[in-house]
């Protein structure tokens, strides 16, 4: 970095009464010392505060829309406020350097001993270590609080999970699942795993929990005894088979006596194996030829012996059949024996089943007597009823119950098992939507007891940085006793270092100095300012040093020893590459005017001396808006040297406005001049009146009455009242207050009219001495005094 200084203020865009501003090419280009006066509200401040602004990166007020002609190493060039590396160079002492680098323990009350910190650094550690340990001290029992309800939260979670899982094991201990059956094996862990995976699970939840807990917990029916089935009919026995037989033709020889009675030629053929071996009979005792046993051994050939056998065959077959199928509907199972969903089809096979044993079962019956009656004369033809018809009652519809049912019994497991599942999908679904709002309260409890705890540790590891902060009190404890005896002209404070290196021990003859005063307080911010600055500095990196009012809060009696500080420090000795000056303390700003013209040979960069003051200026749209206005202080040294008390410097400033007023005054202009009234005026006529009439010094409103007396004429009476009526008891000057603006001009030179009056060669002698046209002064036509 190069030498470097501000030439001129070019612009301003948005900074507080700053609006749209700009210099309008008033102001003198800027030297090496530069001061510029300006009452209370005229802007000094605020400019002062802008450049504090935009020398602190935290603070860059980046709509300000600053524009500087500044030169470094010589060249032009210019700068706006997003310009860091210029603005590091700018060092501004104000009102808010003290605050912010100066710490008093007494500002909390009185302590045994009066401790002062000084700079920045260790100011805003020690401001930074009080609110952490005090924030410290909130957020313990907070963070402690948060937790607390978060764990709250959380166990009333675990229990509400615990209370449901011992819920759904009360359903389903006795399933087929093992999982269930006790709370140590069924937890909170399962419900919780439920709730926080793939809720598409819940789908599958019982839509009907009694029905589904039943099952679950049932034990699988006995298995039905094996129903007796008769085996499939033979081919004889069908009815086609029948229908064949009874219509079959034996041929045979036959016995007369015997065609036609079956009954006869059963008779007979039963007692054939009796007679064998007898040749007389058994009945009648009468003999039996040979060729009465040839008869009957034509009668009863083979052929109608092997026809017999097929009828007694078909018989038995039919008779056997029809008692197998008594048995397996005695044999079907009761409805009790199935599962309870299968009763109805039980019933209903067993229904038909019966029926159609009953059909076959009487089916049988009618054939028999007619297959015994074929085989009792087979040359006889027999028939058949039409309707007959000879089906065995069918058996798939029952075993297809009873299969049904065995399944069930084999799949029994299975089925209690997706029961119980499906009692508890229901179970967990119907805490699903508490479970999510516990869920999210804790969440919530949670973040909130996480972050004051990691709030709390960061504070607590702060709290131990800060207090190991290294300290470099600036200046020492020696420079600053003796700069302060030096600014303040008295030698009653005396400073020590603490034992921490971090702090000054303050004395006041020998006992702890407590509530020092503003202006001491101030005078030891302006040393720690300037001793800062000059530990930082570097050659060809000199810095640009703007100070505040640095006499705003002392007395008057050591004014002249700070102004004589500040001018060694800051302009016989050249560690700034330039000084800009702003004060509102008119003998601080006559003083250094002397001192500048006195040296203005000896000061290398020149100088410059301006006042800074709320000027009027008409906008396009509404009302006049009050606007800063820089105005080079006058290079008359004679009329400068005349400027040189605040009563000659009023007297000059109010009287010139009152001659520059036109004819046709402008609304800003009467404004311009209404706003001297409760300043600038006022002043000039306490200073006026304290030496006409010293007997009323403290009471403007007395000396005012008694000038008055003095004044002849009723209007120039009237408008002092008037003045009177508004100021008399306005101490900063309320530019709103009661004088109309389109009378400003005439109520201010009336103050005048009354100065002439009171003492007319004073009035002429003042406006000789300050070069200011007397007639020009009072041309009004028809104002008399």
């Amino acid at each position: 970095m190069a030498e470097a200084s501000i030439r001129r203020i070019a612009k301003i865009g948005n900074y507080r009464a700053f609006r749209s501003w700009s210099d309008d090419g008033t102001a003198k280009q800027l030297g090496r010392v530069n001061v510029l006066y300006g009452t209370n509200g005229s802007g000094k401040s605020t400019l002062a505060s802008l450049f504090r602004d935009c020398s602190d990166p935290e603070t860059v007020p980046v709509r300000a829309a600053v524009q500087l002609e500044v030169e470094i190493a010589g060249v032009a060039t210019t700068v706006t406020e997003l310009d860091p590396e210029f603005w590091s160079r700018v060092r501004v002492f104000n009102a808010d350097y003290v605050r912010d680098n100066l710490r008093f323990d007494d500002d909390e009350g009185p302590r045994s001993d009066s401790l002062l910190t000084l700079g920045k650094p260790n100011v805003d550690a020690e401001n930074e270590l009080r609110d952490a340990e005090a924030r410290k001290l909130d957020l313990i029992p907070q963070a402690a609080d948060a937790r607390a309800e978060a764990n709250a939260a959380d166990r009333l979670l675990q229990r509400r999970m615990t209370e449901l899982a011992g819920e759904i094991v009360e359903d389903l201990r006795q399933s087929p699942i093992a999982t269930y059956r006790a709370t140590n094996t069924y937890t909170k862990a399962n419900v919780r795993k439920l709730l926080e995976g793939d809720r598409s699970a819940f789908e599958g939840a019982s839509k009907d929990i009694a029905a589904d807990r039943a099952l679950a917990n049932s034990s699988p029916m006995r298995s039905v005894p094996p129903i007796p089935f008769p085996p499939e009919l033979s081919d004889d026995a069908t009815l086609e088979a029948v229908k064949a037989l009874i219509a079959e033709h034996v041929a045979v020889t036959a016995l007369e006596e015997l065609r036609g009675h079956p009954d006869r030629a059963d008779w007979v053929q039963a007692g054939l194996p009796l007679h064998s071996d007898r040749d007389t009979c058994l009945f009648c005792g009468h003999e039996i030829s040979a060729s009465r046993r040839e008869l009957l051994a034509a009668h009863f050939d083979d052929a109608l012996t092997a026809f017999q056998h097929r009828v007694d065959r078909t018989v038995a077959a039919l008779t056997s059949s029809v008692e197998s199928s008594q048995q397996v509907a005695s044999a079907i199972p009761g409805d009790g024996e199935l599962y309870p969903d299968l009763a109805g089809a039980l019933r209903e096979a067993r229904s038909n089943y019966r029926d159609a044993h009953d059909q076959y079962s009487a089916s049988v019956a009618a054939l028999v007597p007619l297959l015994h009656a074929k085989r009792g004369n087979p040359f006889e033809k027999l028939s058949i009823p039409v309707d007959l018809q000879l089906e065995p009652p069918p058996r798939a519809e029952i075993e297809a119950v009873v299969q049904q049912h065995s399944t069930r019994r084999e799949e029994h497991d299975s089925s209690a098992s997706k029961a119980a599942r499906r009692v508890e999908l229901a179970r967990v679904l119907a805490f699903a939507d508490e479970y999510d709002s516990r869920v999210e309260e804790l969440e919530a409890k949670e973040t909130s007891a996480t972050r004051l705890s990691e709030e709390l540790g960061a504070l607590t590891q702060r709290i131990i940085a800060l207090q190991n902060v290294s300290a470099d009190p600036v200046p020492t404890a020696e420079v600053l006793t003796r700069d302060v005896e030096r600014l303040l002209g008295r030698g009653d404070l005396q400073f020590q270092t603490t034992e921490d290196g971090k702090h000054y021990r303050i004395e006041r003859e020998g006992a702890p100095a407590t509530h020092l005063s503003e202006g001491e307080r101030t005078a030891i911010a302006l040393l720690h300012f300037l001793a800062s600055i000059r530990r930082e500095v570097s050659p060809g990196d000199e810095p640009i040093v703007v100070i505040d009012d640095p006499v705003s809060s002392l007395d008057d009696s050591i004014l002249f020893g700070v102004s004589s500080f500040l001018w060694s420090a800051l302009v016989s000795d050249s560690f700034a590459s330039q000084v800009i000056l702003f004060t509102h303390n008119f003998e601080l700003f006559r003083q250094w005017i002397i001192q500048l013209d006195n040296a203005r040979r000896h000061i290398q960069g020149g100088y410059t001396v301006h006042e800074i003051r709320m000027r009027y200026r008409p906008q396009r749209s509404g009302p006049p808006r009050r606007v800063p206005q820089l105005d080079p202080w006058t290079e008359d040294h004679k009329q400068s040297r005349r400027l040189r008390s605040l009563y000659h410097y009023l007297f000059a400033r109010v009287a010139t406005a009152v001659i520059e007023a036109s004819s046709e005054v402008s609304l800003a202009e009467r404004m311009d001049l209404l706003a001297l009234a409760p300043n600038a005026a006022r002043k000039m006529m306490e200073a006026f009146l304290s030496f006409r009439y010293p007997q009323h010094i403290g009471d403007f409103h007395a000396g005012m009455r008694d000038g008055m007396q003095q004044v002849a004429s009723p209007a120039i009476r009237t408008h002092v009242e008037r003045y009177l009526h508004a100021y008399s008891h306005n101490e900063e000057g309320n530019v709103s207050a009661m004088v109309d603006p389109s009378e400003a001009t005439a109520v201010i030179r009336s103050l005048f009219s009354m100065m002439r009056a009171i003492d007319a060669q004073h009035l002429s002698s003042m406006c000789e001495a300050l070069l200011i046209d007397e007639t020009e002064l009072f041309a009004v036509p028809g104002r008399h005094t």
